[in-house]
């Protein structure tokens, strides 16, 4: 039946699945909240009933306040679970607003890269002038900010060669 419901939410696109499983979260806390009381309330009948006397006098009064307090207990774990939930998921959208900021930056560096060498290479088509555009390509990443590692990774070359082409271009300009 559960799954009826879940798949009727899905369907009309009311939750997608990568939202399901704080709600399942939240689902499971309450069946066992629920299920603690209702055990809780069970022993306690089991001893209102051996002592009658007692379960007559006091038994309205003790079992509305018994009622309410559990009911208020559930209530504040139901905040805190709420609370902790609320906090994951600010915690992983933090994360996913910085890598898509991330990936924006270097998207912006590649399109300026690849306008600044279709410019440089329909200029300069000397062999000289090729490798100071794969060069200026490196620079112009490094000056964005990316290591060497990350600059031979985009640019599929070795970490070596990114670090000796950025020294030569600290020589060149000494």
């Amino acid at each position: 039946m559960l799954t009826l419901v879940l798949d009727n939410i899905i369907a009309f696109q009311l939750l997608d699945y990568d939202g399901l499983f704080p709600l399942a979260l939240v689902f499971i806390a309450v069946f066992f909240l629920l299920s603690s009381l209702w055990r809780r309330q069970r022993k306690r009948n089991r001893e209102l009933e051996r002592d009658s006397q007692i379960r007559k006098a006091a038994a309205p009064v003790s079992a509305e306040s018994n009622i309410t307090r559990d009911l208020e207990d559930l209530l504040v774990e139901l905040q805190e679970l709420s609370r902790r939930i609320s906090a994951d998921i600010d915690t992983k959208f933090a994360k996913l607003e910085a890598a898509i900021r991330d990936a924006d930056r270097r998207i912006a560096v590649l399109n300026r890269l690849d306008r600044h060498m279709v410019d440089e290479t329909s200029v300069n088509s000397q062999e000289a002038g090729d490798h100071e555009a794969r060069h200026a390509v490196i620079y112009e990443l490094a000056d964005a900010g990316f290591t060497p590692v990350q600059i031979a990774k985009d640019l599929g070359k070795s970490p070596g060669e990114v670090e000796l082409i950025l020294n030569l271009r600290k020589q060149a300009d000494s």
